[in-house]
């Protein structure tokens, strides 16, 4: 993917620098929020003003991003399945059908998954200042819990790829268990995928659930720290907020890093038939 992300670093630059405008127009909404409150508290509309050019701004910026995405990540979809089935003669239909297949899944990737994830990440480092600002022992809670979450995923990692190697082997087979026409080979080859797709989902249901208790405590710690040192009930309300928004970041971009590791494995299929080496030329 890195081969990919140079050949095509202009576009991914240009996408790349709306959906970061993007992000920091969300961030900016509870402050502006704010100051819409205060101004219409001083009997002044110009916070009112403000908030609306900054909701009109995100939306066009947002819109404009989504028109640019979806045409550029066509041309990058086409131009790499062209080179990949021309490079691709020796092998049968059924390996360069679901090849195909997963070149469409890398490009998707970086279409809807990666401008999300980079949201995710500029909103957590946004949150997590905020919280640091407001109440040092809760943003400590949020570094210990991070690392735990960290650890946890990198120690099931080798794990993930090897069942998403199975899986795409046996993905490998699916036209030739199609064209055979035989309902008994059909039937064994849907079982395996099914069984290498259960495979990753009880490790994800397990993950999930571990860093889910991690997140628990988090959230009952900042409730008990933030009512102890903090007296305005506004402050606690807006401190357990921002812990709820590092908990929803912390329990999504698990399933980025997952995704990505289901990606890289396909790559590396995927370099092997040309389709890396040709974007390298």
């Amino acid at each position: 993917m890195r081969v990919l992300l140079k050949r095509f670093a202009g576009r991914f630059a240009l996408t790349m620098s709306l959906v970061v405008l993007e992000a920091v127009g969300w961030i900016l909404f509870p402050l502006f929020i704010g100051r819409a409150i205060d101004s219409v508290l001083a009997d002044s509309t110009r916070g009112l003003y403000e908030f609306g050019a900054l909701g009109i701004a995100t939306m066009l910026i947002a819109i404009v991003r989504r028109l640019v995405d979806s045409r550029a990540y066509a041309r990058i979809y086409v131009g790499l399945g062209e080179e990949m089935v021309g490079a691709d003669e020796e092998s049968d239909t059924s390996i360069r059908t679901a090849r195909l297949g997963m070149l469409r899944e890398v490009v998707e990737f970086f279409e809807n998954s990666l401008p999300a994830l980079v949201n995710s990440l500029i909103g957590l480092g946004g949150t997590v200042l905020i919280l640091w600002l407001l109440n040092v022992p809760v943003f400590l809670g949020c570094l210990l819990v991070a690392v735990a979450t960290v650890t946890l995923y990198a120690l099931t990692g080798r794990l993930t790829t090897r069942y998403n190697e199975g899986f795409n082997d046996q993905y490998e087979r699916q036209v030739d268990a199609v064209h055979s026409g035989n309902p008994r080979r059909l039937g064994e080859h849907l079982r395996a995928m099914m069984r290498w797709n259960i495979r990753l989902s009880d490790l994800e249901a397990g993950t999930f659930g571990l860093n889910w208790v991690f997140m628990t405590g988090l959230l009952v710690f900042a409730v008990a720290s933030a009512a102890e040192q903090t007296l305005e009930y506004g402050a606690v309300f807006a401190i357990v907020m921002y812990v709820f928004q590092f908990v929803e970041s912390m329990l999504g971009i698990p399933l980025y890093y997952q995704q990505w590791l289901r990606l890289r494995e396909i790559s590396g299929r995927l370099a092997g038939v040309g389709v890396e080496a040709g974007a390298a030329a």
